[in-house]
C-alpha cells in the first residue's frame, strides 16, 4: 500500500529551477550547452518564465541573430551549426506580446574539432581484456555528444529509453576515452513514463529533458491513462541534479508526452 500512496498525495516540488516574473515581463535564462563540436548540429535551449506572453525568441551568436527559437512551456530551443573553432558569445533574446524585449545573460560557448576517433552520436567504451568484474571501468558505456563530451547512462533503463541494444558500440582506447571530457549524465527520453525521486512528487518528462511536476492524480490519469502509476520510474536522488525543473502541470491539456517525445529524437536535445 505504501507504493499506491503516491496516487493520492502530491507535494510541491522541492526546488523550482526558475523564478516566475511578478512584473508581467518574461524572464529569459542562459543558453545551454556551453560547448560544441565544429560543424555539428547542436540543440541549444534556454529556460524562460511566463512563456505564454512570448511572441518570438532568437538565438544570438557574437551579437548576430542566427535563428529563431521554438517556444514551449518553460523553455525555448533551436538547432544551430557553428562552422569555426574558438570561443563564441551566445545569448537568447525574446520579445513579448507587449513588444518588450528581454535578453538572457550572454555566455561563452567553446567550439572545438572534437575527437578524431569517434563521431557525434556514437556509443563508446573501452575494450575489456580477460575476465573483468561488472563494475570495471571498461564496462562503462558512454554517449558521445555534439557538445564534444561523453555522457554516462545512470542505469540500463535510461539506456533502453534511447537504444534497443549495444550493437553499434565503438571500442576506443583508454587514452582516447580519457581525452574526451565527461559531461552530464544521460536522462530518460520523454515518453509515456513518469519519474519520482524520494519525495511524493511525480514528474512528466518534457522538452529538452525538463521535468514538470503533475499537480494531482486526476491530471496524471487524464494524460497517461488509468495505469499511470505503473509508468513511474523511481530515480535515485543523486541524479536529481541531472534534470531541470519546470512549471507544474495543472490541467490535462497542459502537457503532451507524445509531442515531447516527437521533439526529442536524440540525446543531444536534452543537454
Amino acid at each position: 500500500m505504501k507504493f499506491l500512496f503516491i496516487c493520492f498525495l502530491f507535494l510541491a516540488p522541492p526546488f523550482s529551477a526558475f523564478a516566475y516574473s511578478t512584473t508581467g515581463i518574461p524572464t529569459v535564462g542562459t543558453v545551454n550547452p556551453r560547448t560544441a563540436i565544429k560543424d555539428a548540429t547542436v540543440y541549444y535551449s534556454t529556460l524562460v518564465s511566463d512563456n505564454d506572453l512570448l511572441k518570438k525568441c532568437e538565438l544570438f551568436l557574437d551579437e548576430k541573430s542566427v535563428t529563431s527559437m521554438i517556444i514551449k512551456k518553460d523553455v525555448v530551443y533551436t538547432t544551430h551549426k557553428i562552422t569555426t573553432n574558438g570561443t563564441k558569445k551566445m545569448y537568447t533574446k525574446c520579445t513579448d506580446t507587449d513588444n518588450n524585449v528581454v535578453s538572457g545573460k550572454e555566455v561563452s560557448v567553446v567550439v572545438s574539432s572534437g575527437s578524431l576517433s569517434v563521431k557525434p552520436g556514437d556509443l563508446i567504451k573501452m575494450g575489456c581484456v580477460g575476465n573483468v568484474m561488472v563494475n570495471d571501468p571498461c564496462t562503462s558505456v558512454y554517449y558521445y555528444g555534439v557538445d564534444g563530451k561523453r555522457h554516462s547512462f545512470p542505469n540500463e533503463k535510461v539506456f533502453k529509453s534511447w537504444f534497443d541494444n549495444f550493437d553499434d558500440l565503438v571500442i576506443v582506447s583508454a587514452n582516447v576515452l580519457s581525452d574526451i571530457p565527461l559531461g552530464k549524465n544521460v536522462t530518460f527520453r520523454p515518453d509515456k513514463r513518469l519519474i519520482k525521486f524520494s519525495t511524493n512528487t511525480v514528474y512528466a518528462i518534457s522538452y529538452v529533458g525538463l521535468l514538470r511536476p503533475i499537480a494531482n492524480a486526476a491530471i496524471a490519469e487524464s494524460i497517461f491513462g488509468k495505469d499511470w502509476v505503473s509508468l513511474i520510474e523511481t530515480v535515485d536522488d543523486v541524479f536529481y541534479g541531472n534534470y531541470r525543473i519546470g512549471a507544474t502541470v495543472e490541467s490535462s491539456t497542459a502537457f503532451s508526452w507524445k509531442d515531447a517525445n516527437t521533439a526529442t529524437k536524440v540525446i543531444d536535445a536534452t543537454f
